[in-house]
């Protein structure tokens, strides 16, 4: 038998793993560089060059970038930089992957630390956490159309679908050129940098998406008419910018997370030849997913009165996404210095790493539990120190609210920064205040059973013997005009018109008069 069949797409969350690493160098101080008299600060950062979905694994390829910044041996104990790389060549085994499979790739920063071994040696070491995710595409054919037969009756149920119409990952290009404020002094070299977002928002439109924020950026210098005078500058820098995407509209549902994926500075002559402007190129990944409600009239059974009709059902798995939250949580805290360290002078930077230790569900939502890992680069009131900078972990706890109460659901989150101010309260104590931004889809899964094909077989004439010709039917709880009339070989619209019914809706009870139709 002919069938009409429109495919739709249908997702499902085929499984997550998790893979740690260590790692760890020794890197050797430059002989141009002077010695190592304190290690104050350092930064990190994973740059995947390739992440590939293979049966059962990923592979992940890339280098892990670290700067240390560090007080040099000497009167003036002038900030210097170090800087190496550590490959990474790492393997996440994700045992429900299967080749075609779409796949998302996180990374974490768990842990990062830097040392003196000597005076000619530092030492990095850091715990990288790579997360892959894995979901499939399942094509589901919905067979809508009613075929054109004589005694073939069939009936179609209303279904509700959800289809990801957007899943894909792409970037934003920031670059803008920062001259320094009148009155300050050239600079010589760029000693540090520092560099992140806050405030991001992403909008859909018609065709595509609006992405707007703050790049917050901070560099130390050297002065190039003093040297050993350090200045810095810290600057905000809006950005508004489009990103086409074609399937988009406002109708959507899903989530837009927007990360700093790499930012360079470089030192650049102004127009008038002199070294006052530094030239600011920063990429922004974004990784979206959208989703598109729908539903369809979609054939659910048939029987006809001139042979047997066997519908072909299959069953599909598939994640339905019931919420989507996007909520802030605020996290505030006191820092009091260790008494190995240093008074504060002024506050030169901060930033704060965010980790998402512990998820589950409660009656309100989802609770999440973590902590703010808050740096503080600071010039300090010691001559023999003249920068330090102080860390604290500060733990957070947020429910992100959503209307499925008790409804057994998975969840995929995206935390991050969003916004961060710090303040001295006297020379050895700060005050933080930090917004964090949390993205959750909320999933549950969901079956949906269809009709592929209806089989055809001959009339099975000893059951239809069998069968009364004339019956009286009392209607049981639960029993549908449909069911009745396809059981006693009849059609709805004769059982109707026998007991004089104006509506197929049925009563548990009520007495039908049942006269059969095949095969008279």
């Amino acid at each position: 038998m002919e069938l009409e069949r429109r495919y739709v797409t249908l997702n499902r969350r085929r499984g997550k793993a998790v893979s740690q690493i260590t790692l760890e160098e020794d890197l050797n101080v430059p002989d141009q560089k002077p010695d190592i008299f304190r290690v104050i600060h350092r930064q990190g950062e994973f740059r995947p060059d390739e992440v590939k979905g293979e049966n059962g694994k990923v592979k992940v390829r890339g280098i892990f970038l670290y700067r240390i910044l560090y007080l040099a041996e000497g009167q003036d104990r002038m900030p210097e930089l170090l800087e190496g790389s550590i490959p990474v060549d790492e393997t996440v085994f994700l045992n429900e992957l299967e080749e075609g499979d779409l796949l998302d790739f996180h990374w974490d920063l768990e842990d990062l630390h830097a040392s003196a071994i000597h005076s000619r040696k530092a030492n990095v070491k850091c715990v990288l956490a790579l997360t892959a995710e894995a979901m499939r595409e399942q094509p589901v054919p919905l067979v809508s159309s009613q075929p054109e037969e004589e005694e073939l009756y069939v009936k179609t149920c209303p279904v509700r679908l959800q289809q990801e119409v957007i899943h894909k990952k792409d970037t934003l290009r920031i670059k803008e050129e920062l001259n320094l404020p009148p009155g300050r002094p050239n600079i010589r070299r760029l000693v540090w940098k520092e560099m992140r977002l806050q405030g991001t928002e992403v909008r859909q439109d018609e065709g595509r998406l609006l992405v707007k924020g703050e790049l917050l950026v901070f560099f130390l210098y050297e002065c190039e008419d003093e040297p050993g005078r350090l200045q810095w500058v810290e600057q905000g820098i809006p950005f508004h910018q489009e990103v086409e995407c074609e399937a988009c509209h406002t109708d959507l549902t899903g989530k837009a997370e927007v990360t700093l994926l790499r930012g360079e500075m470089e030192l650049q002559a102004d127009y008038d030849g002199e070294p006052r402007m530094v030239r600011i190129d920063a990429v922004l990944d974004l990784l979206l997913r959208y989703f598109e409600d729908s539903s369809a009239e979609v054939l659910c059974d048939a029987y006809s009165l001139a042979r047997e009709i066997l519908p072909k059902k299959q069953q599909y798995e598939w994640d339905f996404v019931q919420s989507v939250s996007d909520s802030r949580a605020r996290v505030a805290g006191r820092m009091k210095l260790k008494d190995t360290e240093p008074g504060i002078l002024q506050i030169l930077c901060s930033g704060a790493q965010v980790h998402l230790e512990h998820t589950e569900q409660n009656e309100q939502g989802m609770l999440a539990q973590g902590t703010v890992e808050l740096w503080v680069l600071y010039a300090a009131s010691d001559d023999s120190q003249p920068l330090a900078c102080a860390v604290q972990s500060f733990p957070f706890e947020h429910t992100a609210e959503w209307q499925g109460g008790r409804e057994k659901c998975e969840w995929q989150v995206f935390l991050c920064l969003d916004q961060l101010t710090v303040s001295m309260l006297d020379a050895r104590e700060l005050e933080m205040k930090a917004v964090l931004q949390m993205q959750i889809l909320f999933c549950r899964p969901v079956s949906l059973e269809l009709v592929e094909d209806l089989e055809e077989e001959p009339l099975d004439m000893d059951r239809l013997r069998r069968m009364p010709g004339m019956s009286i039917h009392i209607v049981q709880p639960d029993e549908s005009l449909w069911n009745i009339a396809k059981t006693h070989a009849t059609s709805c619209e004769v059982v109707m018109e026998l007991n004089d019914l104006k509506e197929d809706a049925l009563k548990t009870g009520q007495k039908l008069l049942i006269v059969k139709e095949a095969a008279r």
